[in-house]
This record gives structure tokens, sequence and C-alpha cells, in this order.
């Protein structure tokens, strides 16, 4: 065996152990995976079918505390603030706008595991963050056709994220999952700072006339208020039913159409709640431009997986194959057929030399033969912030 030969097979079998660790464990593991630092920022555009304004409603103005159509923005930014092994902490900050006027800010903090999206309850202790479960900010890597649990930060509860089809949305194919959460309980302090924790008989009796309710509703509230008290408490309830549109290699979301509602309630002494008016009824979606920016995102994440987890894996399988065969070749073949040929080329007249064969002489013949082998890879492909 010379020394051709054992380099050829040593580098072949290294190239063979890279191409599995490049596919099975480097990529999975370290690519595949919410980087260290990463921010993504997205806009939404839509309408307040209605909204309640608090100040106004306070000062007793009802015609202006309750308004009708108008125009929305919400500004995201989604932020990996921190990371500790295979967790992220993970900052989801919105900003909302009515008719460009700022009505609400939030910001949720989540331990996320790095590759599946999904909340974590084990994180570094000086991590303060919200007990979701479920996705909170994105779809996992190489999200699937199945359902999935969602997290509602506004109730603190799930929502299935059901798969319903794949789609083509900005020259991608796109997985796409349909959420519907029922009314529930809104707890999130952010979201009720704002809104009035009661309010006097008097007004909600107005409020009522001034918002017509549906026949149900409004019988059920002509019974039920000779019973309350001359402050009533109120809660607020939150729905939602939302369809998604995701790229399933990196899981980010390429678009979003979004139904959502917040509707008080009266919440009296004895009973259940009684649902009242919507104070916020919205209905919005990702921009264009924030929709073209995601599938620019999710294509790139996409060809650094397919490369690192596919291509390189394949071209390191079949560079590993071949220099195994060379180095079967070279060491199939005699090492006496070269010292045959080396000891026919000085033979000749020479001192000594008489009739016949002399020691100077000699023949050998040698075969190799050698069956190249054939190499086949693995083949398939991450906001995230």
């Amino acid at each position: 065996m010379t020394k051709t030969s054992i380099t050829c097979a040593v580098v072949g079998v290294i190239s063979l152990v890279a191409a599995a660790l490049m596919a099975w464990l480097v990529t999975p593991t370290w690519v595949a995976r919410v980087p260290s630092g990463r921010a993504i920022d997205r806009s939404y555009e839509g309408t307040f079918q209605t909204l309640l304004d608090p100040a106004a409603l306070a000062q007793g103005n009802l015609a202006a505390a309750i308004k009708s159509n108008v125009p929305m923005t919400v500004d995201q930014h989604v932020d990996v603030e921190k990371t500790s092994g295979n967790k992220a902490l993970v900052s989801d900050a919105r900003v909302t706008t009515a008719a460009g006027t700022k009505v609400e800010q939030t910001t949720w903090d989540y331990a996320v595991d790095r590759q599946s999206l999904e909340a974590v309850s084990s994180y570094p202790s000086d991590w303060v963050v919200i007990p979701a479960q479920g996705l909170t900010v994105s779809w996992p890597f190489g999200a699937e056709k199945k359902a999935y649990q969602g997290w509602t930060p506004e109730t603190r509860t799930t929502a299935t994220l059901t798969y319903l089809r794949e789609e083509e949305k900005q020259g991608i194919t796109t997985y796409v999952y349909q959420a519907k959460a029922a009314p529930a309980k809104i707890v999130d302090e952010q979201i009720l700072g704002p809104l009035p924790k009661t309010l006097p008989l008097t007004l909600l009796k107005q409020l009522g006339q001034i918002a017509p309710l549906p026949a149900d509703k409004a019988a059920q509230l002509a019974q039920i208020l000779p019973q309350l008290p001359q402050t009533v408490p109120m809660a607020y309830a939150f729905q939602d039913e939302s369809t998604f549109w995701v790229d399933p290699s990196t899981g980010l979301v390429i678009d979003v159409q979004r139904n959502q509602q917040r509707v008080a309630e009266i919440a009296p002494p004895a009973g259940a709640a009684v649902p009242l008016l919507p104070v916020a009824a919205t209905t919005y979606h990702l921009t264009l431009a924030s929709s073209q920016k995601a599938a620019s995102d999710a294509k790139h994440g996409a060809t650094v997986i397919r490369w690192l987890g596919v291509y390189l894996p394949i071209i390191l399988l079949a560079l590993g194959v071949v220099l195994l065969v060379v180095a079967a070749l070279l060491w199939r073949r005699p090492a006496g057929g070269r010292r045959a040929r080396t000891a026919d080329a000085g033979a000749g007249p020479g001192p000594g030399a008489g009739p016949g064969a002399g020691p100077g002489s000699g023949t050998g013949t040698g075969t190799g033969t050698g069956t190249p082998g054939t190499g086949a890879g693995p083949g398939e492909s991450p906001e995230q912030v």
C-alpha cells in the first residue's frame, strides 16, 4: 500500500463522516434554529371596524366614544434578546395606531426552543418571561402538515392552528393554517390597562342605546339591568379567527389575515358575564412590503439549509466514495509487477555475462481490477427573530 492510497483512503473516510455530520447533526442542530441576536420587523395594515375611545367615554361623550371604520396599523418587532444552549429569550413588541394615533403598545417576552419555537418551562433564572405554551412568535423549522397549538397572549390560553392546504404566496409554496380562538376572558394587564374597570349604570344604559345589541343580547341585558349596582364591574373577552401562510422550511409567516374582537362584558356579582359591545373589532394583514421581505428572508434561510444540509453532504459523499475507490485500486495493484519492470529495464551484457539468463534479469506480471462506487445523498429545508 503506497502513501497515495493511504491518503486517499483517509480523506475519503473523513469526507463520508463529514457528509453524515453535516446532514444529520450540524444542520438540524446548529443551522436550522433561531440565531442569537436575530431581529425581525413586520408591519400590518387594516381597519378598526369598531373602536372604543376610553377617554371620550370617561367624559360622558358617547357620540365620540364609539368609532367605526378607522384605519389601523400594527408595527411588530421580534428580537432574540438572549440564548442559552437550545433556548432563546424572544421579545415580541407591537405598537398599534388608529388613524395615525397610537392607541396601544404591548411587549411579551417568551422562553422558546430555538428549533421548534415552542415555549419552554425550563430556562435561566434571570429570564423574566410569560409562562406560555405552544407556538408564540412563529412556526418551527421544517413545519409539518399537522395541527399545532398557538399561544394567545391576550387571554393566556392556547388555540389550535389547523393545517388547511398548500398555497403559492410571494413565490413560495406555503402551508396554510387557520386559528379559531373562542371568546375567552382577557387577563393581560397591558390590554386591560386603558379600558374602564367599571361603568355607571346610567352610562351603561345609554351606551346600550347608542350601540344597538343583537336581539338576544338586548333581551339578556334588559333582564339583568334591574339587578345591577349603580357602579357596574366590567370584564372583557377576546376572540380571534386568523389565517396564516407559512414557509415550511424556515417557519416564517409570509402573510396573515386576522379578524379579532375585544368585547366588553358586564360582570354581575352572580352568574355568567353578559357581552355588551365590541371595544375593538379589527381586520388586518401584512403589508405588501413586509410580505415580500418575509418571503425574501425565507428563501435565503431555505437556501442556507439546503446547501449545508443537502448539497454539501452530497458533494462530500461523492468525493468520499471516489477517493475510496482510488485507494482500493492503488492498494490492489501488486508490487511485484513494478519490480519486474524495473529489473527488465536494467538487464544487458556486462562483466561475467554468458549464455543464458543472469541474475540481472527477471519477469513479472500483475493485474488489478476495481469497481467504482456510487453515492447518493439525502434531499430536503430556517423571524425569526
